[in-house]
């Protein structure tokens, strides 16, 4: 099960439109999810560890794989079981 967690602030005004499309996506795929706020000491941890400088920035399985509001299609390939 793919691990997804989204950096956000609560002044980004991107941030709301990223939330709520993994929050849609988790009703068709199965995955764990978490919101981080990037100016927790949790956020500054993993903005410093994947070289974040924007958000939303979405991480999957440990890999910085989205900055900003991605794609449902980017999203639904990128959580898609891999075959295997």
């Amino acid at each position: 099960m793919p691990n997804v967690t989204l950096l956000v602030s609560p002044t980004c005004s991107a941030c709301p439109s990223a939330k709520s499309l993994f929050k849609e996506l988790r009703v068709k795929y199965s995955f764990s999810y978490r919101e981080v706020d990037i100016n927790s000491p949790d956020g500054q941890e993993l903005a410093e560890r994947h070289a974040v400088r924007a958000v939303p920035a979405t991480i999957i399985n440990g890999r910085l794989t989205f900055v900003g509001v991605p794609s449902r299609q980017s999203v639904e390939m990128a959580l898609a079981p891999r075959p295997g």
